[in-house]
């Protein structure tokens, strides 16, 4: 699904990655879900993806429940329609609609980032983002593996592990994924602690679980074990700066 900061592009290199050392039973969980690009490949059956986003969890269980997307979603969204849902959106008048706000709010939006403004049609590149974005999620829940069994859970990253000891799981079982909101991302400069969730990635780690992190930066006790250059589709930091490639990299506590 378009989603901002997906990392669909690069999961024929972080796959091999994250299932290093799994078994069938292993517990994979995604802790900051989204778009699902990349627990939807994770070839495991026990998988949970946790996500703070309330809408965007109402829209991945109600495709999970359905049989045609169709059932969930519009194919065509107008751009007068997107703005009537953002309002909506603002006056917290969603009820029913949890599930439509999720897909528009971020699937239609320019760059898939949350309520971003409408992702109009591109004549220089005859691009239809709106057919695009329903054609995409069609196609990821054909690909999405075992998406019947994994289960989403509208909850923060502070909260996995009494949802591990819920579901029975032991620190070894478990590998967890982050790729939370980057420190050097404007938009989520206010919003998102850094220090507690580095915080939180050191103390799950040497409890020991499996714990591995996307960013651009990170603190010096951990290191970087894979990273890989990307052209910047959104290119403003938090600083105001452009940037035409970055580096993205997947880290993991050195203890």
């Amino acid at each position: 699904m378009r989603y901002s900061g997906s990392k669909k592009r690069f999961m024929k290199d972080l796959l091999p990655i994250l299932m290093k050392g799994t078994k069938k039973d292993t517990l994979f969980i995604d802790a900051f879900g989204g778009g699902m690009n990349v627990v939807s490949q994770v070839p495991l059956k026990n998988k949970i993806a946790i996500e703070l986003n309330s809408y965007i969890v109402s829209l991945w269980k109600d495709l999970q429940k359905c049989g045609d997307i169709s059932e969930v979603v519009p194919q065509e969204i107008s751009e007068e329609e997107y703005y009537i849902l953002k309002q909506r959106y603002i006056d917290n008048d969603t009820k029913g609609i949890e599930s439509l706000i999720g897909y528009v709010g971020s699937a239609c939006s320019y760059g898939g980032a949350w309520w971003n403004g409408y992702a109009k049609f591109n004549p220089k590149k005859n691009e239809n983002h709106i057919k695009e974005a329903f054609n995409g999620l069609k196609k990821h829940i054909n690909g999405f593996l075992n998406f019947s069994e994994t289960k989403f859970f509208n909850n923060s990253y502070l909260n996995i592990e009494e949802i591990i000891k819920e579901q029975g799981y032991k620190p070894q079982d478990v590998v967890i994924y982050c790729d939370p909101p980057y420190a050097s991302t404007k938009k989520y400069e206010s919003d998102f602690n850094h220090n507690e969730f580095w915080e939180w990635c050191r103390e799950m780690s040497k409890k020991g679980y499996k714990v591995y992190i996307s960013e651009y930066i990170a603190p010096s006790d951990f290191r970087c074990i894979w990273k890989k250059e990307k052209k910047d589709g959104m290119g403003t930091t938090a600083t105001g700066n452009r940037q035409k490639t970055k580096i993205e990299k997947l880290f993991k506590y050195k203890g």
